[in-house]
């Protein structure tokens, strides 16, 4: 699993340690929550994320690629 830093105020810091706070499982968790909550932007975000990868490699799919496809395999 990766391993990644997280930054808190000193007062939080030593709150979440006085309550003994998993810090790793509520991160987690209110990452959950975010994506649930906000599905359709998190799926944006993905595409945007693939369309702008696919422009860096030069591919270039043609808008009507899946009806030709389903039109060949038909014809097959």
């Amino acid at each position: 699993m990766p391993n990644r830093t997280i930054y808190l105020p000193e007062e939080l810091d030593e709150i979440s340690r006085r309550v003994g706070l998993n810090l790793s499982r509520l991160t987690q968790q209110a990452i959950r929550d975010f994506v649930a909550e906000h599905q359709e932007t998190a799926l944006a975000a993905r595409i945007d994320a693939i369309s702008a990868r696919s422009r860096e490699l030069g591919i270039d799919w043609p808008r009507d690629y899946l009806d030709e496809q389903r039109s060949e395999a038909g014809e097959r």
